[in-house]
């Protein structure tokens, strides 16, 4: 018996929002401090203030505010992600100016540069002048600090598992064929009988539907004959049909289930089964031999069988062709189904005329 377990890992975040509102904007810096400190609000376990600089010095003359977020907890170090921006007083929506939403900024309040994070330009006084981020002559800053704590790998716990077995239809129709109490149908094969199912045969081949299309009447059972084939190859049939696959045929040596193979590949082009078709072709194609390639050639050229003719044709390198061609299989093939391919062979035997 297996068992599965399973852990999470998740990072913990705390956000938390601050509004710094500076009264009489236009009076700019009044004291011998270049910067304001807001509150201390609290965040995620740390405090924090919002640091304001009405006069930053600017080389291209153009008066600037700066704003930053500090940490202030002493001997601190915190990961968080910041949003710095100004309140809308017409509307009162805060709009961005600038922030860090993607990667954590590190704080570390063992000095003002790495305690704090913001931005030296972070609006000109001109564009604040009679915007719609002034109203009687105050200013409000609104900073957004998300937190952002260490992984937290959670403890194993067992996964619950409801094991399916694979799907088993298919053996069930294989025991339907098999248990004859439900069978609607018999085919007689040179002798033997077979019972079958009509909603199982029409269901797997258009030939079956079609010739078990008639009502039936009631406890009626069909009863068909089925000529020119053999009970093997008959039997087979009916195995693919119910198992979609072909029987073992561990009793029959090489050459009698290559000639098995080689007349199911006749019922299946006959029933319209064109999966049973190609498998057919399949073992075929890997069963060539001096003895037999003649005779499959000719089955191959008289159903149009295009792959196993192909591979016929390249079994038969220069060292085989002699022997092919010495064979008895290979003259009925001449006598009864006198392909192109075996004018070509011919050809081939013929010793080439030298050049004058």
């Amino acid at each position: 018996m297996t068992s599965t377990t399973e852990s999470s890992c998740t990072t913990e975040t705390v956000k938390g929002t601050h509004r710094f509102q500076i009264c009489q904007f236009s009076y700019g810096n009044v004291g011998d401090n270049d910067y304001i400190r807001s509150g201390t609000f609290r965040v995620g376990g740390f405090d924090w203030v919002i640091v304001y600089c009405p006069d930053a010095n600017c080389i291209d003359g153009e008066g600037y505010i700066s704003v930053y977020l500090e940490l202030m907890s002493k001997y601190a170090e915190a990961s968080a992600l910041v949003d710095l921006r100004l309140i809308n007083q017409v509307t009162g929506e805060p709009c961005t100016i600038y922030a860090e939403n993607n990667v954590p900024n590190q704080f570390n309040s063992s000095s003002f540069e790495e305690a704090t994070w913001g931005r030296e330009k972070f609006m000109s006084k001109r564009s604040l002048k009679d915007s719609v981020y002034i109203r009687d002559n105050c200013l409000v800053i609104e900073c957004v600090v998300t937190v952002v704590h260490e992984l937290r790998v959670s403890e194993n716990k067992a996964v619950c598992e409801v094991e399916v077995p694979p799907p088993n239809a298919l053996e069930h129709f294989g025991k339907m064929l098999k248990d004859t109490s439900g069978a609607d149908v018999t085919f007689k094969v040179r002798g033997e009988t077979f019972p079958a199912h009509r909603a199982v045969l029409s269901a797997r081949s258009p030939v079956f539907k079609a010739q078990l299309s008639e009502p039936m009447k009631e406890n009626k059972i069909w009863h068909i004959t089925v000529d020119r084939m053999e009970p093997a190859v008959f039997e087979a049939l009916l195995h693919f049909v119910y198992t979609d696959s072909l029987p073992t045929m561990d009793d029959l040596d090489r050459a009698e289930k290559n000639a098995v193979v080689q007349h199911l590949l006749v019922a299946a082009i006959q029933y319209g089964l064109e999966r049973l078709k190609l498998m057919c072709e399949r073992i075929l194609c890997m069963s060539l031999d001096v003895e037999n390639v003649a005779v499959i050639l000719r089955l191959a050229d008289q159903h149009d069988c295009r792959k196993l003719k192909e591979a016929c044709v390249d079994f038969l390198v220069p060292a085989e062709r002699v022997a092919v061609m010495a064979s008895h299989d290979y003259e009925i093939m001449k006598l009864f189904s006198p392909s192109p391919l075996a004018d070509v062979w011919e050809k081939s035997r013929r010793p080439r005329r030298s050049s004058p």
